[in-house]
């Protein structure tokens, strides 16, 4: 085969460019330090990056939310102690340890006084607040859990924690809203006690009130399409004088709504329909609360059940609502609290009545040891808690510098590296254009001037 000069020409430009690419691509390198810059020029690392950018961006949120929950549980545990500090004081100083049958009717009022300051200052840690949460609401934060109702009992969030009565009176649920009755025409609450609120169809926003079952008073009220929470209770609110068959008159003026009042109303379906509405709940309701969850995903593996809930053991629960260490109900065939600031009232009470016996108040004075002991189990579970998120940020640390690593390996080359193969494509083109001087042949053209 015959190998002319213009093959040559040709085949050392394609060399030449060839080697001017890698310098300018190493020259690159040398200054960003990165592999690729378009995914075109390496789809598999590429692909590779943008999964460990989304891990890392995971692992980012999942120690951003361990840290605030890190904190909040740590604000959680200072209130606990504050209050068991309270308690323990009460226990072990001149207050119960105080109390015997022979105090006269003074002693027995001092003391008394001093568990009713007790009361007080237990009130304001149960109520404490972290950022815009307050941290003993179970799943409901956004307002201060603990009141004192009528009676003197503790509320926890409107519910006499005693009885599960309903300090507001006579509450349902409904599209995610809670609606409470108030009164109506000069009668209590409770005669909504088993009463529904269903949305009928029509454009006028009228009520109807059926109450053939006065056990069960149906409420109808015609909405459009379209029409939201707000509708609904602006129409109940203005029902004032509204008959129902039997010649009754209700007042539903005094009717308020708290939640999603932006919601649009279901006109057909469940959604239609509210739930029953009751003036008082069981103690079974009341160690639901108790119970309340806030889930937290740390990282651990989010999984939901056939059920579509999710999986408690893949996720954190931060929720600590009040009355699981405060105590919530009576004991058993007794009026004796199971809740510490509830207790502490009634040993002031035997205190101060003119039957004090040592007898009578001693059953009260045993339950408040066993109180604090409740208590001191929740402190140490949540003492459990924190050494989890301990442990599970050293872990997402760890993990977070591993996925960091990876992602520099497969989108960065080593700064060293770099600079060398930079210096090795320079020498790499001077050699070329050298070499171009000797095997290209001069022509007619190097000579003009």
């Amino acid at each position: 085969m015959r190998i002319t000069m213009g093959m040559i020409t040709k085949q050392y430009s394609k060399n030449l460019n060839d080697s001017l690419g890698q310098l300018n691509k190493a020259n690159s390198q040398s200054t960003t330090f990165r592999k690729f810059d378009k995914t075109s020029e390496d789809p598999f690392s590429a692909a590779k990056a943008y999964r460990l950018r989304r891990e890392g961006t995971e692992n980012d949120t999942y120690q951003s939310n361990l840290e605030d929950v890190s904190s909040q549980l740590m604000t959680a545990q200072s209130a606990m102690m504050s209050i068991h500090d309270i308690v323990s004081e009460a226990s072990t100083g001149d207050v119960i340890q105080a109390i015997t049958g022979t105090m006269s009717a003074s002693d027995r009022s001092t003391v008394a006084t001093k568990l009713r300051a007790l009361q007080q200052a237990i009130l304001a840690p149960a109520n404490t607040k972290f950022g815009d949460k307050y941290l003993f609401g179970g799943s409901e934060m956004s307002q201060p859990p603990f009141s004192v109702g009528a009676s003197g009992n503790l509320l926890y969030r409107g519910i006499d924690v005693n009885t599960g009565k309903i300090e507001a009176g006579t509450t349902t649920t409904m599209n995610g809203t809670t609606i409470q009755f108030g009164k109506n025409a000069g009668d209590t609450a409770t005669t909504f006690n088993g009463s529904t609120i269903q949305i009928g169809t029509g454009t006028d926003g009228s009520v109807a009130v059926d109450d053939t079952d006065a056990s069960h008073i149906v409420i109808t009220v015609n909405l459009p399409s379209g029409a939201t929470n707000q509708d609904l209770i602006n129409a109940l609110n203005g029902a004032n004088g509204t008959a129902s068959p039997n010649g009754t008159t209700y007042d539903f003026s005094g009717m308020t709504m708290t939640g999603d009042l932006n919601r649009p109303v279901a006109t057909t379906g469940d959604g239609s329909v509210s739930a029953a509405a009751y003036d008082t709940v069981s103690q079974d309701t009341l160690a639901g609360l108790a119970k309340e969850q806030s889930l937290i995903d740390l990282g651990m593996g989010l999984k939901t059940k056939a059920d579509g809930s999710i999986d408690a053991q893949s996720v954190f629960d931060a929720a600590i609502p009040g009355i699981s260490f405060l105590g919530f109900g009576t004991v058993d065939g007794t009026d004796i609290s199971n809740n510490i600031y509830n207790l502490a009232g009634q040993i002031a009470d035997q205190l101060e009545s003119p039957d004090f016996s040592i007898e009578k108040i001693k059953p009260y004075l045993d339950n408040f040891s066993k109180l604090g002991q409740n208590l001191m189990a929740k402190i140490t579970e949540s003492g459990t808690k924190s050494n989890f998120l301990t442990a599970r940020k050293t872990n997402l640390q760890a993990m977070g510098d591993a996925i960091v690593k990876k992602d520099q390996d497969t989108e960065f080359v080593d700064p060293a590296d770099a600079i060398t193969n930079a210096q090795m494509q320079q020498y790499s083109y001077n050699a070329a254009l050298q070499m171009g001087t000797k095997i290209m042949t001069k022509t007619i053209f190097d000579y003009l001037v």
